[in-house]
């Protein structure tokens, strides 16, 4: 979104933004957080990063030398629409306190440095990369892993096993077991939720190319995104699962994108367009 860290102080006070959300990501997929009030960012936060306690995150550091800092990036900055006050969020990258180095096992640096290994191999200039992202939308989920029992238990308003259910009213509309491929309203209950996710993933800059129902009865769908570069992809990939996952908690649904939720029905892939290229042409066959 901005191309310096001037752009985007200039943008923080145009805007009027009330806070800032720093987000990085751990070596396990999931995203952390931290946030500051826009009174508090300056060009040091973007040159020297804020600290945080790199020990406590699995895989980053050690007790006795867990200091590190999160250093935003501009070019990834999106107005957080789940937030009451008007927040700027940035994706961060990950370096040591003392030296400022990049921390080598940081997921973006690894991405970086994939790039440029691309470039220094002469096979390619660059590489294009097109997630699909497969997910559940779940309506209830209860579960246990305890000393005495070990139990899960999940429901879709979507699913068949609710055919029998006994309501007020029960139309009948719902997906058979592995039927939900392209499904059409009113079967498919979840289009509004896709949708409204679309927008906010266009509106972050990501060019979407379709959504539609998935195979998987009980509130499976999908999304598709335009091709773009590792980096830039990967990003994205962690932007759309928390749109995702934040669009059903504010309808009070839970989101999955664990590979096999339900026993004897679809799972969840994430299926990536990938292509090579030197300039413009394509080093594929």
């Amino acid at each position: 979104m901005f191309a310096t860290a001037k752009e985007a102080l200039e943008y923080i006070q145009k805007e009027k933004i009330s806070m800032i959300d720093l987000k990085f990501v751990s070596l396990f997929g999931a995203w952390h957080h931290l946030s500051l009030p826009a009174s508090a960012a300056s060009e040091k936060t973007f040159k020297r990063g804020v600290g945080f306690d790199g020990s406590s995150v699995p895989g980053y550091g050690r007790l006795e030398s867990g200091d590190m800092v999160i250093i935003p990036d501009p070019n990834t900055a999106f107005i957080d629409p789940f937030w009451d006050e008007k927040t700027l969020s940035f994706i961060c990258d990950i370096a040591e306190a003392d030296t400022r180095e990049p921390f080598i096992r940081d997921p973006r640096h690894i991405a970086r440095k994939a790039e440029q290994y691309l470039r220094d191999t002469g096979i390619a200039t660059h590489s294009l990369w097109g997630p699909e992202f497969e997910y559940y939308i779940f309506d209830h989920v209860r579960f246990g892993n305890e000393i005495n029992r070990c139990f899960y238990e999940i429901d879709s308003e979507e699913a068949d096993w609710n055919a029998a259910k006994i309501e007020e009213k029960n139309l009948g509309q719902y997906i058979p077991v592995l039927g939900g491929y392209h499904a059409i309203p009113p079967a498919d209950k979840l289009y509004n939720m896709r949708s409204e996710v679309t927008l906010l993933i266009e509106k972050a800059g990501i060019p979407v190319s379709y959504h539609h129902h998935e195979v998987g009865g009980p509130g499976q769908s999908e999304i598709e995104i335009s091709l773009g570069g590792l980096l830039e992809r990967a990003d994205s990939v962690m932007l759309i699962k928390y749109f995702v996952k934040m669009v059903a908690h504010k309808q009070n649904k839970t989101a999955t994108f664990m590979p096999k939720p339900l026993y004897e029905e679809a799972g969840n892939g994430m299926y990536f367009h990938q292509t090579l290229r030197k300039n413009d042409e394509a080093v594929f066959f």
